[in-house]
């Protein structure tokens, strides 16, 4: 979630983003992006490793309420976090309804909370195995 202070309060918006060392996989997935004109934002950037090297990457930026929603229904299949998945989905179809203009309700508010502490969890790489254990 991407929150700035404007004179009404605090207006957060929806954000998802992408960042990889494979500049194939970025590329392949911004190409789907503009098939489906899905606004977004591709840059460089850079990881530093344990031994404190610096290796390039590339990075997709999806921001807005239309934007994450239209990326979640192309994408969010193949997402392996399907709770924060979820949870954004919830919060985007709730604000959608009630309109941008409305004053922030605790729903909303309960929707945020729960999709941090889900992001608070951890950065699930893609190397990682989905095992659980009971």
């Amino acid at each position: 979630m991407n929150n700035r202070k404007s004179p009404q309060g605090y207006i957060t918006k929806p954000m998802i983003g992408i960042a990889n060392t494979d500049f194939g996989l970025i590329e392949r997935c911004h190409n789907v992006l503009e098939v489906f004109q899905v606004g977004h934002y591709v840059y460089d950037t850079y990881r530093k490793n344990i031994k404190g090297n610096c290796k390039p990457q590339k990075a997709i930026l999806v921001v807005g309420y239309q934007r994450v929603k239209r990326f979640l229904e192309i994408f969010g299949e193949s997402i392996q976090k399907q709770g924060q998945v979820a949870c954004i989905k919830e919060l985007i179809e709730y604000r959608l309804r009630v309109g941008k203009k409305q004053p922030y309700s605790e729903i909303e508010k309960s929707l945020k909370d729960k999709l941090m502490s889900l992001n608070q969890k951890g950065i699930l790489r893609d190397y990682t195995p989905n095992i659980r254990t009971v």
